[in-house]
Formats: structure tokens, C-alpha cells, sequence
């Protein structure tokens, strides 16, 4: 699954907005100043594959979107004021919009995962419906003995939810696999698994006994759960330690009284009960798609995870490690565990709260992991320099505002790879300076004194002052080269328009002038 293309024609502030993907390679970046609508860009694509996954769905804008998957090249666009006339081709062959929906489709891709790192649920609401529908099916009697909730036909779009980091870190323990521990105690000092108490809680749907076929496929040991999860709390009432029911009074808002809930404490003591767990389920996919049943079912009050870490003289609780460490599992154990081939990822800011290390290395956390899966695509928004640094241009797409004051796209006029943290956010991200404010006006006014033709006594005085105080701060300019002043000056003159931040066309046409200007000293 990669995206080759996309014009969205009328999506919140995206108006005829079009992004040229690099269809060869693993990570798409798009950057850009807030309000440019980068978010929108990811929130467009969710929609618009969530709607292709569902037949009673029209998407309610246009959009024009071009992709690769399963090996043919697949055509959408998308006219909304004309539904009818909606156009579809694969491999260039017109076809009908039945069967790219089709349930079993293979012109489409076979999961689309989305993420976002902040509080904001415009990006998790696109991927309610069908996780409803999912949850739907996964608690219906019998779904234990029908259902396998890895497969597409059941549920193609997920959202990365909260608990997912917890879920991925006991699914890396389950399986003796040395190259995921290998990289938890790399990047995360994380040693080996201790212990873990799983406090499940009785759901809406536990309150009233059932009766029948539905009472004789439950369980009756957690509130008579039905469906998908049962394979998978059978197997935590075995290996719990001592499965201890309790009551606790518990309070969802500060604005109101709390109220008594049923809970069950489900005791892991050690790792050897967690690979026993999940040995019956054979494979690190299998056992953290139950886990998520687990979570989705409503079932979860709190997963506390203690692991051993490098520095530390006893276990500690992984609800403790930081929101980093956490958002940065719950993003990796998706793509590892969740995702097959031909899969789509939108992460929105997903390097949000990582150390500057984690987000230099973010994009090859990403294809170490998400490169085991052929013919994925990840999408991602950043506003970090450090994120995009080794990438070339094709690989990013920058929106700005034109001077109609509409959303544009564009690629950067050069690769960021090369250019360094400082050259990335002048060359990428259209930054005037990346000095703070008042020693580029120490900077500003040493320039404007150099580009005079002549000068007084008075503003050599100045003139020197100035860059002994530059030279103290480690930005020394010696005089004396009068084409570095020539060209100072001709920059000087030119630098009278404001400090940006500057378009992808502004930085190339800079890029040029400059060019010109070294040209004409030679």
C-alpha cells in the first residue's frame, strides 16, 4: 500500500490542495506552520478509506486519490456534487466502485491505522464506526468460535488507543524473541518482565444475566463476557496467581460522587505465567489482537506492568515511565503486532513527547519495525527538524499559504538530508534565523553597518563593538574581504521585506538570488 497521489477539492481548509507522494519509498513527513492544515490531510485519508470500507458511506467532499496496492494501481476520484459519476480505474480499466468496496476487497489496503499524540478526538472519531462495528460482532454469542479479530473483513481500520502500550510491552515478554528485547533494553533500559496485575471491571453490558444460548456461551466467572474474549479470560483465570474479586468505589469525574464497581484482580506473578498465557495462541499477532478484545470488550479498570530496568535496584511500574517512552511502544507494538502487509499508517505528531535522541532516530524506529511488513506507507505530521533530517525531499511535503492566502502543497526546494538541524529549519521549514531574537538583531545591525558604502567615525566605534560582542558569543566576522561584503550588502538590501517564516518558493527563489549574487562577484 503506497500512496502515489491526492487532491482533496473541498475538506475543512483544504481547497483543491494537491500532495505528490513518493511512491518508492516507506515514510511520507508533512510539515508545515499550524493552520496550514496538516492534521486535515491525515483526517482526510482516514475518512476517505473509512468510507470505501463501508458501502452505506458516500464521502461527504471531493477528492481525486491515486495509490499502489497488492501490486495494481488503483484510481479514485471522487465527485461529490455528482455521486453517480464518480470515476474508479485499476490499472488504468475502468471499474465499478462495487468492487473496490467489495468486503473481501484486494484493491484496497488491509489496515489503516491512525495516532495522535495529543487530547484532541477529531482524528479518533473518523474510526468510531467501525470500531463499533467491530465491537458489535466481537461480543455477539458464539463470535469465539466464528471470529478471528485479525482479519480485515472484520475490522480494516483501527485506532491506536491509550492502553495499546501496555498491551504491546506484555506482548513483547510472551514470546521469546530476541531481537524485540534486544530493542526495548537498547532504547528503553527495559531488562525483563517481573510481574503484572490486571484489574478488570464489570461492563455496561455484565448487568443483567443472560438466558439461553447466550447464558451457556459465557462465562460466568466474568459477569457472563460473550464473544471473542472468552479464549482469552479463560486463559487469565488459569494463570492468575488467585483471581480476587473485590469492590471499589470508583469516580469518573471530580464533579461527581463515586459509585461502587465489581472488579476482578488478575495476578500475573512472573513471566513464565505470561508465556503460558499467550502460548495458546502461538503468535505474537494472535495474542495481542485478543488482548485488544480484552480492552475493547470494556473489560479494563488498569494494567500495571512491573519490569526490571537497567539502574534501577528493584522492578518498576511501567504506568511510571514517561509519556514518551509510552507513546513511543504504543506506536512501534501497532505496527509490529497489528499490522500486516499493504497497510496504511497516519500518525499524526506522533514525535511529540520524545527525547531529541528518540526523534532524530524516530523514522528508522519506524522502519525497523514497520519495514518487516512489505508495501506499507506511513503518513506523519512533525514540527521537528530533527525528525525529518535524514530524509530527501520526496519523502516530504510542505503546506503553506500562498498569497491568495490558500493551502498549498509543495515539496521542499532541497533535501533536508545533509543540511543539518539549523539548515533544515531555514531550508525546510522557511525560518528567516534560528538565533534567538536578540542577538540576531546584534546580528542585523553589525550587517546593515557593513553594507554601507561609508562609514563614520562614530559607526566604526559601533562597528566594532558589535563584533567583539558577536565574537564573545561565537559568531566572529572578520573585515577585510570586501566580496564577503559585497555580499552583504547585496543581502542586506534584499532582507528588507520581514523574517518569514518563508514558503517552499520563497526559500528557492532566496536559494537563487543568493546564487546570482555569488555569480556576480566572481
Amino acid at each position: 500500500m503506497r500512496i502515489d497521489h491526492l487532491a482533496v477539492r473541498n475538506f475543512k481548509n483544504l481547497r483543491d490542495v494537491h500532495l505528490d507522494f513518493d511512491a518508492s519509498r516507506l515514510e511520507t513527513v508533512i510539515i508545515g506552520q499550524n493552520g496550514t492544515g496538516k492534521s486535515n490531510v491525515l483526517e482526510a485519508l482516514a475518512t476517505i478509506f473509512r468510507d470505501l470500507d463501508d458501502p452505506r458511506r458516500e464521502t461527504d467532499f471531493a477528492y481525486d486519490i491515486t495509490y499502489q496496492c497488492k501490486g495494481r494501481k488503483v484510481r479514485i476520484d471522487h465527485r461529490h456534487s455528482d455521486v453517480a459519476s464518480t470515476i474508479a480505474t485499476i490499472d488504468g480499466k475502468p471499474t465499478p466502485m462495487s468492487v473496490i468496496r467489495a468486503r473481501d476487497s484486494d484493491f484496497l489496503p488491509n489496515h489503516v491505522f491512525g495516532y495522535y499524540s495529543g487530547e484532541s478526538d477529531r482524528l479518533r472519531t473518523i474510526f468510531d464506526p467501525p470500531q463499533r462495528r467491530f465491537y458489535d460482532a466481537a461480543i455477539e454469542v458464539g463470535a469465539d468460535e466464528k471470529l478471528d479479530p485479525r482479519t480485515s473483513s472484520l475490522r480494516r481500520l483501527f485506532y491506536v488507543r491509550e492502553r495499546y502500550g501496555a498491551l504491546a510491552l506484555l506482548t513483547y515478554f510472551a514470546f521469546a524473541d530476541n531481537e524485540a528485547q534486544a530493542f526495548l533494553k537498547r532504547h528503553l533500559g527495559v531488562g525483563q518482565f517481573d510481574s503484572a496485575l490486571l484489574t478488570l471491571r464489570r461492563a455496561e453490558w455484565g448487568k443483567r444475566k443472560p438466558v439461553g444460548e447466550a447464558l451457556a456461551k459465557s462465562d460466568s466467572r466474568f459477569w457472563y463476557a460473550r464473544g471473542i474474549v472468552r479464549k482469552l479470560l479463560d486463559g487469565l483465570w488459569t494463570h492468575s496467581l488467585t483471581p480476587i474479586r473485590h469492590k471499589e468505589s470508583v469516580s469518573e469525574d471530580y464533579r461527581r460522587a463515586g459509585a461502587s464497581e465489581e472488579q476482578i484482580y488478575i495476578y500475573l506473578r512472573d513471566e513464565q505465567a505470561l508465556r503460558s498465557l499467550a502460548a495458546p495462541f502461538r503468535d505474537e499477532q494472535t495474542f495481542f489482537a485478543y488482548l485488544e478484545t480484552l480492552d475493547l470488550s470494556d473489560l479494563v479498570r488498569t494494567i500495571r506492568i512491573w519490569v526490571t530496568r537497567e539502574g534501577a535496584s528493584e522492578a518498576i511500574p511501567f504506568h511510571e515511565i514517561s509519556d514518551g517512552e509510552k507513546q513511543l511502544l504504543s506506536v512501534l507494538g501497532m505496527m509490529r503486532f497489528a499490522a500486516h502487509d499493504e497497510s496504511l499508517f497516519l500518525l499524526d505528531e506522533p514525535d511529540t513527547h520524545l527525547n531529541p535522541a528518540w526523534k532524530w532516530n524516530y523514522l528508522s524506529f519506524i522502519k525497523e519495525v514497520a519495514g518487516r511488513n512489505e508495501n506499507c506507507h506511513v503518513v506523519m505530521t512533525s514540527h521537528d527538524p530533527l525528525t525529518i533530517a535524514g530524509l530527501e525531499k520526496s519523502q516530504v511535503q510542505v503546506l503553506f499559504r500562498g498569497r491568495d492566502n490558500e493551502v498549498k502543497a509543495a515539496q521542499p526546494a532541497v533535501d533536508p538530508k545533509g543540511l543539518g538541524v539549523s539548515g533544515v529549519l531555514r531550508q525546510i521549514f522557511g525560518m528567516a534565523t534560528t538565533l534567538d531574537a536578540e542577538t540576531q538583531k546584534l546580528v542585523d545591525d553589525r550587517n546593515a553597518l557593513l553594507a554601507l558604502p561609508t562609514r563614520t567615525e562614530l559607526e566604526e566605534a559601533d562597528l566594532f563593538a558589535l563584533n567583539n560582542k558577536l565574537d564573545s558569543l561565537g559568531l566572529a566576522y572578520q573585515s577585510g574581504n570586501p566580496a564577503f561584503e559585497d555580499f552583504l550588502r547585496s543581502m542586506h538590501r534584499a532582507d528588507q521585506g520581514g523574517r518569514g517564516p518563508y514558503t517552499p518558493e520563497e526559500v528557492e527563489a532566496q536559494n537563487r538570488f543568493m546564487q546570482e549574487i555569488v555569480e556576480g562577484l566572481r
